[in-house]
């Protein structure tokens, strides 16, 4: 049998549904934040390796927005990010974005509300039933807007789509050589 999860382990053998998505979870927010907490401030903010694309900033935030959106919101609690009109990627370019940004977070800022992000998902995870994790929750504008998606259906896109921006940070990475910094210290699936 294999433990995954690096900050809460299970066994991958006797896992229900919210298990499941507390491992997807963990594994995606824990290769999200490994992919740029070591990087500086400046590789984050100002490289900006291909024209006329988004960094890696902009691209962390509005994963971050997507996580605090999806996991917190929608299922009734609520975001810890404030303004987040220039997270949103798909709206601004990114010459608007950089124009926003008049103060942008540090790194150790963005880990930090990382963990804080983790710890609320996780807590609201665990107070959700198997009920409400198959059912959509009432009163919430996303479930109105897609008829038969469920609470387990939110989780899942979040961790899809913080996984598809790890790939895109680790190839910014690549691009602005940020690739040979500081090692993971453990491997968070062995």
């Amino acid at each position: 049998m294999m433990a995954i999860g690096k900050h809460k382990p299970n066994i991958a053998t006797r896992t229900d549904l919210r298990k499941a998505i507390h491992i997807g979870l963990d594994e995606c927010m824990t290769a999200f934040e490994e992919c740029f907490h070591d990087l500086t401030d400046e590789e984050v903010w100002r490289s900006r390796p291909i024209p006329n694309r988004h960094n890696v900033g902009t691209i962390v935030m509005h994963a971050l927005a997507n996580l605090n959106f999806y996991a917190l919101q929608i299922n009734g609690s609520r975001s810890l990010l404030e303004e987040e009109k220039w997270f949103d990627l798909e709206r601004h370019s990114p010459q608007e974005l950089d124009e926003m940004q008049e103060r942008v977070p540090t790194v150790p800022d963005v880990v930090e509300l990382l963990h804080k992000t983790r710890d609320a998902i996780s807590a609201l995870l665990e107070s959700t039933s198997d009920d409400q994790l198959l059912s959509p929750r009432l009163g919430s504008m996303w479930f109105d807007r897609h008829p038969g998606r469920t609470v387990a259906d939110a989780y899942m896109r979040t961790i899809m789509h913080t996984t598809a921006h790890v790939r895109q940070i680790w190839l910014l990475r690549g691009a602005i050589g940020a690739t040979g910094k500081k090692i993971w210290p453990r491997q968070h699936w062995a």
